[in-house]
């Protein structure tokens, strides 16, 4: 071999691995997938021109709807009743801070994998979320979860999909949107509660005073009592914290008369809540009114007096007790008239034309039957058979 051609090999050699070292440093050198961008980059800015939020699921079906009016957001599908406000607040905002993470596929064969494939496919895992009110409506597929800080996302239209934080949770259930507390009456507001169950008597539980902690049941049939002396006290706490799992819009033609359960609550301040019931197909649903009685009210809103018209005398050296909460606001500030009859009517504003679904254990708690309250009756002894 002569000098010139091994000059020329060895040239060759160098460039070859000059070219394989630069390779392995492009393929070494950090990549765009790790630069972090908003999925949604115009939607900060217009978070409050954002009037309706629409679900969407496999076969292009619109599955929940929630738009705002007033200021306040409504569930469509149940005939515009107000929404959770804090949940959509709460989607809207992480849909606004929605950054990428690392760049996925951009095939659409394997968009499926990720739950990113187009929603109008029928067997689309993912949903889409459209907002409308900003000048440029937002839209994003979000797929499936990743850990518990990702998901996997992709703009409708766009071949990129990504893996994005925060993660995003998307209900496609219309109720649990909902805004779901109805009331919370505390135990020591109550003073009397007549109830009518489905089957058995109705009957009477009633607090004389305010102090008087167990509920007595007057007019009992003869020769039943109690079964303690705190059976009667379940009425007290029978509308505190009560939530509701479903609603719909009440029917011009439904009958709510005699044949349903009702069971009325009088407060100590005045309010009067009736509230009726019945069981449809396992699901138990009320129909709540509330009124305001000034005769109740006045009743009950002054300290109840001694039936003696000289009070006792003081005892010496006994210091003196501390003063009774104010009548019409048990352990609480005490509200004037003219505000508990703004509650009340306020109730009544929000529950007029409404039928809810409660949980089975509130429903039996409201309108529990008078047997559940009652000594059990002696069972007769069996006749001797003769022999």
């Amino acid at each position: 071999m002569t000098p010139r051609r091994l000059i020329v090999l060895l040239a060759l050699g160098l460039v070859v691995i000059a070219g394989a070292i630069y390779l392995s440093m492009q393929r070494s050198l950090p990549r765009d997938t790790t630069i972090s961008h908003h999925v949604l980059p115009d939607l900060a800015g217009a978070l409050n021109d954002v009037h309706q939020l629409s679900i969407i699921k496999a076969g292009d079906q619109t599955s929940v709807t929630l738009k705002r009016a007033d200021a306040a957001w409504q569930v469509v599908e149940r005939s515009d009743y107000p929404a959770d406000a804090s949940k959509v607040r709460k989607l809207l905002i992480d849909l606004s801070q929605l950054e990428t993470v690392e760049e996925k596929t951009s095939n659409p064969k394997h968009y499926p994998q990720l739950g990113v494939e187009d929603i109008k496919d029928p067997k689309a895992t993912g949903v889409r979320v459209d907002l409308a009110g900003p000048k440029q409506p937002q839209s994003v597929i979000v797929g499936k979860t990743s850990g518990m800080q990702s998901t996997y996302v992709r703009v409708p239209g766009l071949p990129q999909s990504y893996l994005a934080k925060p993660q995003i949770s998307v209900d496609g259930e219309p109720a649990n949107w909902l805004d779901r507390s109805l009331m919370d009456i505390a135990a020591a507001r109550v003073q009397e509660a007549h109830v009518r169950a489905a089957a058995g008597a109705p009957y009477t539980v009633k607090r004389d005073t305010r102090e008087q902690s167990d509920f007595t049941a007057p007019d009992l049939p003869k020769g039943r009592t109690l079964s303690n002396p705190t059976a009667a006290n379940s009425a007290s706490s029978a509308l505190a914290g009560l939530t509701f799992d479903d609603v719909r819009a009440a029917k011009a033609d439904e009958d709510w008369g005699k044949d349903t359960a009702q069971a009325e609550f009088r407060l100590f301040d005045g309010t009067v809540i009736t509230v009726r019931g019945r069981t449809v197909d396992d699901k138990h649903w009320i129909r709540v009114t509330s009124a305001f009685d000034p005769a109740l009210n006045e009743r009950f809103a002054q300290p109840n007096k001694t039936d003696s018209a000289t009070p006792a005398p003081a005892a010496k050296d006994v210091p003196p007790k501390p003063a009774a909460p104010a009548a019409n606001a048990p352990g609480g500030p005490a509200k004037t008239t003219a505000e508990v009859r703004a509650e009340s009517e306020a109730l009544a504003k929000r529950t007029d034309g409404w039928v809810y679904s409660i949980p089975g254990y509130k429903y039996d708690t409201i309108f529990r039957p008078l047997d559940q309250l009652l000594q059990p009756l002696p069972t007769k002894p069996a006749k001797d058979k003769k022999p």
